[in-house]
C-alpha cells in the first residue's frame, strides 16, 4: 500500500509544484511537468537586437535552414552549436551583421519552436500514459482489497500491481529527464542571441 500512495502522489506532483511555483493550476492539463509549459517561445523574449522579420523566408535559403537545424539540434552539443554560430557570425562583414543575424535568429527561433512542439507532445503522450496506468493501479488495488487472501486469483492480482507499479516509477524517472528538455532548449536560444548580439556590437 505505501508503494501504491507513492505512485498516486507522483500523478499529482507536477500540478502541485506548478501551483506551488507559479499560482494556479496549469494551462495544459495534459502537460505532467512541474515545469511551466510554454507552448510557443517569442523571439522578443530572448533578443535585444535590430528587429527580427516578420516573414518565414529563411525556409527558401537552404544554408540558413541547415544552420539553424544543426544549431537547433539537440543532438549537437551546446559548445559545437555555439562554435557553428560564431563561424557564421565572424565570416560576415560588419555592415550585413545588422540585417543577417536578426535573420539568422528567426530561423533559430522558429527551428526550436518546431523541434519543441514535437518534444512538447511526446512529454504530453507520456503523461497520459502515467495517468492511465494510475487509474490501473487504482483499480487493481480496489481489487486486491476486496479479494480474500485464499482466493486463487489473489496472488496474480498482487503480481500485476507490482509490476505496473515498477514500470510506472521507471516511466516517471524518464520523465524527469525528458521534462528538463523544453526549458534546455529554451536556455540555449538565450545563449544564441546574446552571443549573435556581441558580434554585432563587435567592431
Amino acid at each position: 500500500m505505501r508503494m501504491l500512495v507513492l505512485v498516486l502522489g507522483a500523478l499529482a506532483l507536477a500540478n502541485t509544484a506548478y501551483a506551488q511555483k507559479f499560482g494556479g493550476p496549469p494551462q495544459n492539463p495534459d502537460w505532467p511537468c512541474a515545469q511551466r509549459l510554454v507552448e510557443t517561445l517569442e523571439p522578443g523574449s530572448y533578443w535585444n537586437g535590430p528587429p527580427i522579420p516578420a516573414h518565414t523566408a529563411w525556409r527558401d535559403d537552404a544554408d540558413i535552414f541547415t544552420l539553424a537545424n544543426d544549431i537547433v539540434d539537440r543532438d549537437t552539443p551546446e559548445a559545437d552549436a555555439l562554435a557553428k554560430l560564431n563561424a557564421y557570425a565572424d565570416a560576415l562583414p560588419q555592415d550585413k551583421r545588422a540585417t543577417a543575424f536578426p535573420f539568422l535568429f528567426g530561423a533559430l527561433v522558429d527551428q526550436t519552436n518546431d523541434q519543441r512542439s514535437i518534444l512538447i507532445a511526446r512529454i504530453e503522450q507520456l503523461g497520459r500514459r502515467q495517468r492511465a496506468m494510475g487509474d490501473t493501479i487504482a483499480a487493481l488495488s480496489t481489487q486486491i482489497d476486496a479479494d480474500p487472501a485464499t482466493s486463487p486469483t489473489h496472488a496474480d492480482l498482487i503480481g500485476k500491481r507490482d509490476f505496473d507499479m515498477r514500470a510506472f516509477s521507471e516511466t516517471q524517472h524518464t520523465m524527469r529527464y525528458a521534462c528538463e528538455a523544453p526549458a534546455n532548449m529554451e536556455r540555449r536560444l538565450g545563449l544564441f542571441a546574446r552571443a549573435l548580439e556581441a558580434k554585432i556590437a563587435s567592431r
